[in-house]
């Protein structure tokens, strides 16, 4: 990042402290947890925190974007905590680690600090990696469209999307919808991505019933623009770029 640009890493972490992994990725990283697990975390180990007050947050986004309204840096990178590895994705897939296998903190923390320079430089309020590793997902190294995955990039100065915490249809998805509506673009390196833990956080994850209902209020919301593939669980974000 230009030295004239204040960033930090930050990751947002729910009733997961005996899993400790995304910062073994970084050079440097904020744990983001709720006061009632704020020990829990420190006798993990985790000593950079930024602890939400009691009853400031419920949910997933209502996290997210808590962090973006309170924090001092204005370009921000949120990841998820379930993070093991970080790959390079061209026609193959490599993981960014050293040759004792571990993550190499110094190359990750550089592509993250890159992507933040980028879209700061550009004017863009947001971008995100996507949820696949796959190599056939990949067609080229940046994309302006697509679903989010496990890493968002946040330039608060262009940053327009909104938490309503009222709407159905808040999600990851809601809010790079919003950015396309707002903003007119989005930033999607496709380049990198990451592998993360299939362990499960029964706090984070939806009901099969609350899935639904987000599809059907994405639906309902964004009409055209948004569709789900039930055969392949997979969302559609259906505006041509």
């Amino acid at each position: 990042m230009s030295p004239s640009t204040s960033f930090n890493i930050y990751c947002m972490s729910y009733r997961r402290p005996n899993a400790i992994l995304t910062k073994n990725c970084f050079e440097y990283c904020t744990y983001v947890v709720r006061e009632e697990e704020a020990d829990a975390y420190r006798a993990a180990g985790i000593d950079d925190m930024l602890v939400i007050p009691d009853g400031a947050v419920r949910s997933f986004m209502s996290t997210l974007y808590w962090i973006i309204e309170n924090t001092p840096e204005p370009v921000i990178f949120v990841a998820d905590d379930d993070i093991e590895q970080f790959v390079y994705r061209l026609d193959t897939t490599a993981y960014i680690q050293g040759e004792d296998g571990q993550p190499d903190k110094e190359t990750i923390t550089a592509e993250v600090e890159r992507i933040a320079q980028l879209i700061s430089d550009l004017g863009i309020g947001y971008a995100f990696d996507q949820n696949s590793i796959a190599p056939y997902a990949y067609d080229q190294e940046f994309k302006f469209v697509g679903v989010p995955g496990h890493l968002r990039w946040i330039n608060k100065a262009a940053f327009k999307a909104t938490y309503d915490p009222a709407d159905p249809a808040a999600s990851d998805v809601d809010m790079m919808m919003q950015e396309l509506l707002k903003n007119r673009v989005i930033l999607q390196p496709r380049y990198i991505c990451v592998k993360a833990s299939m362990d499960t956080n029964d706090g984070a994850a939806r009901t099969r019933k609350g899935h639904l209902v987000l599809i059907d209020a994405l639906k309902n919301k964004w009409g055209k623009y948004y569709g789900y593939n039930h055969k392949r669980n997979i969302p559609q974000i259906l505006v041509k770029r």
